[in-house]
């Protein structure tokens, strides 16, 4: 039957094609829809949520990749009868959470080489009591923390100075305290790449700001692309990556990087960086510090390079901007924890943290190389930098598709359009992570399985 259900779309962070998508599920789950019940058409449910008709559009089309609705020639799109395809749930920063059984080759997890037994033995180092009372609000091992962060991520290079560098809780804490100083007014704009991951959209959202993704080509983000955006939206930030985006695994040449550096300054933008793959360089690559210092605010973490668990992240402001960074951040959170700071400071003083590191790089080299091995006859995009690689689907595969596919044989990989800033159009293709959480067996029989069904596109979708 024909439904007059109104959905309402609050979810903020994730694209308007899934925030429908979500919303029609749960309106089945609280039997606000029925099985059965035909959705209202395209124009129709666009016009009702102020939203393009291609959105709808997409969000059906996945609802029917998904096996949850089905389309009928002449009649309309309907919430099927029989049962739809098990859905996998995912957070709005694009986690899923793995069930038993399943690969996840979807998030890019840091592998597993003695993390645990490291942290616990430099654990019974910590100090209390005293000046390192946990009695009370103190910023007591932040100064050593900042500098042991400085020593070695290579800051010193730069001129970098502690007292403008801020302890946060992981780069997804440091990016919004980034966008939360810097943009101001009631619409900031924020410039990105065509393609961010999930967390820099959920960032931007909880500062108010718009996302405005830029054409890119083989090098990165295009001048033009930007000077022209500038002109016409006039943004405040422009969020990139330092070195290795993800999820294309494009890296950025310093030609190019002059370019965006100097379009930049003409326009008075501010530049986030965002470093999660400079320390597995052999030799560390050029980032917008090195072009424009005075306007940039670089983001990286512990938490990222060696175990997701250690939360402690930090942003470098641009020279004495770090007092107002350090404002918005007592905002958030008043002060950092001493526990954290002083354990951080362990790791990189006694030598362990270059240790896991060393330990960590080895292990992606090789899963790189077992990855080539198995699928280098397809169009893959990757560096041994990188805890992922990018793979464009050949022909007959949608990424939507191919995601699904994947889950049947449950695998899970990562579809382009998780990594849409906006409701633009995704490309063909899919990030596939190097499989940090599994044994080496079971990453190598996962790629012989996505090997197999990348030669078998749906017969529907050939022409």
């Amino acid at each position: 039957m024909d439904t007059i259900w109104h959905p309402d779309l609050l979810q903020t962070g994730i694209p308007k094609y899934r925030a429908l998508l979500n919303a029609i599920r749960e309106a089945l789950e609280n039997a606000l829809l029925t099985k059965g019940d035909r959705l209202p058409p395209v124009r129709e449910m666009a016009w009702q949520l102020q939203i393009t008709p291609g959105t709808v559009a997409r969000a059906y089309q996945l609802g029917i990749d998904e096996g949850f609705l089905e389309a009928q020639v002449g009649r309309g799109t309907f919430i099927r009868k029989d049962k739809p395809a098990p859905h996998i749930a995912t957070t709005s920063f694009g986690e899923t959470h793995v069930e038993t059984g399943i690969v996840d080759l979807r998030n890019a997890a840091i592998p597993y080489v003695g993390q645990d037994e490291v942290i616990a033995d430099l654990s019974t180092q910590i100090e209390y009591g005293g000046t390192h009372s946990m009695v009370r609000y103190a910023g007591h091992g932040e100064l050593a923390a900042r500098q042991a962060m400085i020593q070695w991520m290579d800051l010193g290079t730069i001129r970098a100075e502690a007292e403008d560098l801020i302890l946060c809780y992981g780069s997804q804490n440091a990016t919004l305290a980034a966008f939360l100083t810097i943009a101001h007014g009631s619409a900031p704009v924020i410039a990105t790449d065509a393609l961010i991951l999930p967390g820099t959209r959920q960032a931007a959202a909880l500062a108010r700001a718009r996302i405005v993704g830029l054409v890119s080509d083989g090098d990165g983000m295009l001048p033009k692309a930007l000077e022209d955006m500038c002109r016409r939206e006039r943004p405040q930030i422009l969020h990139l990556s330092a070195n290795i985006n993800s999820p294309t695994a494009i890296i950025m040449p310093t030609s190019r990087q002059a370019e965006i550096a100097e379009i930049a300054r003409r326009y008075d933008l501010q530049i986030v960086e965002d470093d999660g793959h400079g320390k597995f360089f052999d030799q560390r690559p050029p980032s917008f510090l090195d072009f424009c210092p005075e306007r940039v605010w670089h983001v990286s973490s512990l938490s990222r390079y060696l175990a997701a668990g250690l939360r402690i992240g930090y942003l470098l402001c641009p020279p004495s901007k770090g007092v107002v960074g350090q404002g918005v951040m007592q905002s958030m959170g008043h002060s950092f924890s001493p526990m954290i700071a002083q354990l951080a400071t362990l790791l990189v003083t006694s030598g362990e943290a270059d240790k896991l590191l060393t330990k960590i790089r080895a292990h992606r080299t090789e899963r790189v190389r077992l990855a080539l091995n198995q699928l280098g006859r397809w169009n893959i995009n990757w560096h041994e930098a990188a805890g992922f690689f990018w793979l464009e689907l050949p022909e007959g595969w949608s990424s939507s598709a191919f995601s699904l596919a994947s889950e049947k044989i449950g695998i899970q990989v990562a579809p382009a359009d998780v990594f849409l800033p906006d409701d633009g159009v995704a490309p063909n293709a899919v990030r596939i992570s190097l499989g940090g959480k599994h044994q080496t067996d079971i990453f190598i029989d996962a790629l012989e399985r996505l090997d197999q069904i990348l030669d078998s596109p749906p017969r529907e979708m050939l022409a």
